[in-house]
C-alpha cells in the first residue's frame, strides 16, 4: 500500500474543467484517510468505494490505502442482487458511495461505516493485498481478484514505458474506472507518470462534449475500446479535435479490422492494440515497438513480464500454433479472495492460466484467437452466462432461463435471452424484465428477450 502511495508524482489532473494539483489531490487524500481512521470500528480490512469516473474516486482510492485497508472497487452500474453479494463477501468497515453530480464530498452522506460482522471469515492470506476487483463469475459466482501494491506498481510502471509517457504528457483513459482497464490508465499511470491526465465520464450521448474536453486538456495519449472509436471517426474535423494525441490505444475487445482502417484513413493515425485481464492487474501485453503497430496483433509483453502459449499438454506452443496465452510476472495476481480451489486452476508453478487462446509469430508477437473461458465480450463488459442465468432464477416466476450469442462487428457481441416463467402472462413477462432493470447490473442485460 505505502509503496503507491509513496510513487504518487503527477502535474495535475483535468476534472470538469477544473485542475487540481498534486497538493491539492493529497490534501484530500490526507484529509479523508484522517477520517476513515478516527470513525472506522470495525475490523474488517476492507472499504468498498464506487468508482465514478470522478476526481473523488481518486481521492477515495489513495486515502483507503493510506487508512491501511484494501480497496475494493465497486462498479456503480450494480445493482441490489450483486451489490448484496459483494457486501456478504468481504463484510467492509465502511462503504463509500460517491455522489458523482457533486465535485466536493459530502462525508455523512457518501460514507456509511459500519459495524463488526461477525460472519466474516478470511482464509485468504491478505499480505501485501491493497485492491480487490471482482472479476472470474463461470460458476454463476463473480470472484475478488487479489492484487498487491507489488502487481499495481508494475503495472503503473509498464503503462509509464511502453505509453513513453514523460512530464509533458495528458492521459486519458475513455473508460469506466471501475473495470481494472480504466483504473489501471485512468487512475494509477496519470498519477505516477509525472505528467497529467483527463478525468472524463463515459457517456454515448455527449461524445462531442467529450472530444472538445480532450481538445482542451492537450490530451496526448488516449485509450479506449473499438466501439468507442467507431463513434470517435464520425466526428467532423477528427485532425483538429485530435491534434494534440500522439497515440491511440485500445484494449478491453479485439479491435475489428473495419474500425481500425476507418480511423487510420479519417486521422492519420495508426490505433495501437493491447491485451490483458484483471488477474494481469490488467494490461500485460501491446503494440508499444517505435516502428509501429501490427494490425491483429497485440504486441509483445511489458516489460518485466514473460507470455507463453501453451498445448493441452501444457507444452510450449511452436510459433503460430494456437494454445491457452499463460503470462508470469510481477503484475500476475494473488490469486481470489477466499477461494483457493479457484486460483489453483489459474495459476499453475507461477504461471496465470488466462482462458484465452492464442498464438505467437516467430517475431514474438502474440495474437488473440478467441475465448476458452466461459464467457461473453461485450464491447469490452465481460458477461458470465452462468452468472447471468443465476441472478434471473433468483426471481421465483423463472423456471428456466438460455442465453444465446450474436457476433456483432461493433460490439464483438451481443445476446438474447430465452425465459421460460412459471406464469408466462403478458403482465408478468414485463414484470420480471423490471425486476431484471431494478435488480440486477444493466449493462449484462440482453437487448432481446424470448419468452416460452
Amino acid at each position: 500500500m505505502v509503496e503507491l502511495l509513496q510513487q504518487m508524482n503527477f502535474q495535475s489532473l483535468y476534472f470538469k474543467g477544473e485542475i487540481y494539483d498534486k497538493p491539492a489531490v493529497k490534501a484530500g487524500i490526507d484529509h479523508l484517510a484522517k477520517y476513515l481512521l478516527k470513525n472506522i470500528h470495525s475490523q474488517s480490512p476492507f472499504i468498498l468505494f464506487s468508482a465514478y469516473n470522478h476526481i473523488k474516486t481518486v481521492i477515495a482510492y489513495y486515502a483507503i490505502l493510506k487508512a491501511g485497508k484494501i480497496a475494493v472497487i465497486l462498479d456503480p452500474q450494480l445493482k441490489s442482487l450483486e451489490w448484496n453479494e459483494i457486501i456478504n463477501d468481504v463484510c467492509p468497515a465502511a462503504v463509500i458511495l460517491l455522489n458523482e453530480k457533486s465535485i466536493s464530498f459530502n462525508y455523512n452522506s457518501e460514507i456509511t461505516f459500519r459495524n463488526q460482522d461477525k460472519s466474516l471469515n478470511v482464509i485468504s492470506d491478505l499480505q501485501d493485498v491493497c485492491t480487490i476487483s471482482y472479476t472470474n463469475a463461470e460458476d454463476g459466482y463473480s470472484k475478488g481478484a487479489m492484487l498487491t501494491g507489488k502487481n499495481l506498481l508494475a503495472e503503473a510502471q509498464g503503462i509509464i514505458s511502453t505509453n513513453y509517457l514523460k512530464k509533458d504528457s495528458v492521459l486519458c483513459a475513455l473508460l469506466p474506472f471501475s473495470h481494472l482497464y480504466g483504473f489501471a490508465y485512468g487512475i494509477l499511470a496519470p498519477t505516477m507518470a509525472q505528467g497529467s491526465g483527463l478525468i472524463t465520464e463515459v457517456n454515448l450521448s455527449k461524445i462531442p462534449e467529450i472530444v472538445n474536453e480532450i481538445n482542451q486538456s492537450g490530451v496526448t495519449h488516449l485509450h479506449t475500446v473499438p466501439s468507442l472509436y467507431y463513434l470517435l471517426s464520425k466526428i467532423p474535423n477528427p485532425h483538429h479535435s485530435f491534434k494534440h494525441i500522439q497515440e491511440f490505444y485500445s484494449g478491453g475487445i479485439q479491435l475489428p479490422f473495419f474500425i481500425y482502417e476507418s480511423f487510420y484513413q479519417k486521422t492519420g493515425k495508426k490505433i495501437r492494440e493491447g491485451y490483458g485481464l484483471t488477474e494481469g492487474s490488467p494490461a500485460v501485453a501491446g503494440n508499444y515497438d517505435e516502428e509501429g503497430t501490427i494490425f491483429g496483433s497485440f504486441g509483445k509483453a511489458f516489460p518485466g513480464c514473460k507470455i507463453k502459449i501453451v498445448n493441452e499438454q501444457n507444452l510450449e506452443c511452436q510459433a503460430e500454433e494456437v494454445g491457452e496465452i499463460c503470462i508470469q510476472g510481477d503484475m500476475v495476481f494473488k490469486g481470489y479472495y477466499n477461494h483457493p480451489e479457484t486460483t489453483g486452476k489459474v495459476l499453475k508453478n507461477d504461471w496465470l492460466f488466462t482462458g484465452d487462446f492464442g498464438k505467437k509469430d516467430s517475431s514474438g508477437n502474440v495474437y488473440f484467437c478467441g475465448l476458452k473461458k466461459n464467457m461473453i465480450n461485450i464491447a469490452g463488459n465481460k458477461l458470465y452466462p452462468q452468472k447471468l442465468i443465476r441472478l434471473f432464477k433468483l426471481n421465483k416466476n423463472v423456471e428456466k432461463a438460455e442465453i444465446k450469442v450474436d457476433s456483432s462487428l461493433i460490439q464483438g457481441s451481443t445476446i438474447k435471452t430465452i425465459i421460460s416463467l412459471r406464469d408466462n402472462s403478458i403482465k408478468l413477462q414485463e414484470e420480471f424484465k423490471s425486476w431484471c432493470f431494478e435488480n440486477i447490473n444493466n449493462t449484462l442485460l440482453p437487448k432481446s428477450w424470448l419468452f416460452e
